[in-house]
């Protein structure tokens, strides 16, 4: 399968192929749960095991944190049998952004319907190596985190979907992976810079004078009013507005506060996010 990579920004558009053949029923089926829909109690059931990055095996990446990747199951799920795209490739080109962003930032794929018929409400992914296939949680929108499993990556592992084939293609999303209680204004500036080392890392060298940069961070909500706050140690400093107007990475509008690495914030000051913020590179 030939793949191609054109970024622009923070955007990477990857074409992957589309959904091919159905593959072989596995010999453990392995229910899911929509990642659209949290599971009450989700059950993994005993043959499968959590998806995790494992740890590069050079000794000056070893001190990179552990990139862990949701799971869920279901018993009411089938599991997804369609062959979608080959792993290595993907599992390649994430294991650079997070090795190039020092475990700041990861790679995921947003599915988009490749026909008008095609509908992502209810997709369900699943990585196949040589044993049951791993259920992957989505989230809404149809995007999900790269796994980084060298294990599976050897073993020539596939992406499986619940759609028929040709329905589904995907782009490069890069999101960061700090903590939402591990924000300052420091740590603002070292993830638009390492973001930006990870966007031209994967872009290749010939398309690079054509490719944007990763501009700027942004804490975003979905509707106007919310703010961020400013905090030293316990004392509030200042409450930023979330009100200029962007898209997310399924191309929803947001609102945010934009931050692009040269704002002039004390680094120690804390980022105190609203609950239901979330952080987009633009």
């Amino acid at each position: 399968m030939r793949t191609w990579i054109a970024c622009a920004g923070w955007l990477c558009v990857v074409s992957l192929g589309q959904a091919q053949e159905q593959a072989p029923p596995p010999a453990v089926p392995a229910p899911l749960q929509s990642a659209s829909v949290p599971p009450a109690a989700a059950v993994v059931s005993p043959p499968l095991a959590p998806a995790t990055a494992a740890a590069p095996a050079a000794s000056a990446e070893d001190a990179l944190p552990s990139q862990t990747v949701t799971i869920t199951a279901s018993s009411d799920a089938k599991a997804p049998r369609v062959r979608f795209t080959a792993y290595r490739e993907s599992y390649l080109t994430a294991r650079k952004v997070w090795q190039v962003s020092s475990g700041s930032v990861v790679m995921a794929l947003r599915l988009i319907p490749a026909k008008l018929s095609a509908t992502i409400d209810d997709v369900r992914v699943a990585l196949q190596g040589n044993g049951a296939p791993v259920p992957i949680k989505v989230s809404s929108g149809g995007v999900f985190v790269v796994p980084l499993n060298d294990d599976i990556a050897a073993q020539d592992g596939t992406f499986l979907v619940n759609k028929s084939r040709g329905e589904l293609t995907a782009n490069i999303v890069l999101q960061p992976s700090v903590a939402r209680d591990a924000w300052n204004v420091t740590r603002v500036g070292q993830v638009l810079h390492d973001a930006r080392r990870a966007v031209r890392a994967i872009t290749p060298w010939y398309k690079r004078p054509f490719a944007s940069d990763v501009q700027s961070l942004a804490f975003c909500a979905t509707e106007r009013g919310s703010a961020l706050q400013l905090v030293e140690g316990e004392q509030l400093i200042a409450t930023l507005p979330m009100n200029e107007a962007a898209v997310n990475d399924i191309n929803q509008p947001v609102f945010c506060k934009i931050f692009d690495g040269e704002d002039k914030y004390p680094g120690h000051y804390r980022v105190v996010l609203p609950e239901q913020a979330t952080v987009l590179l633009l």
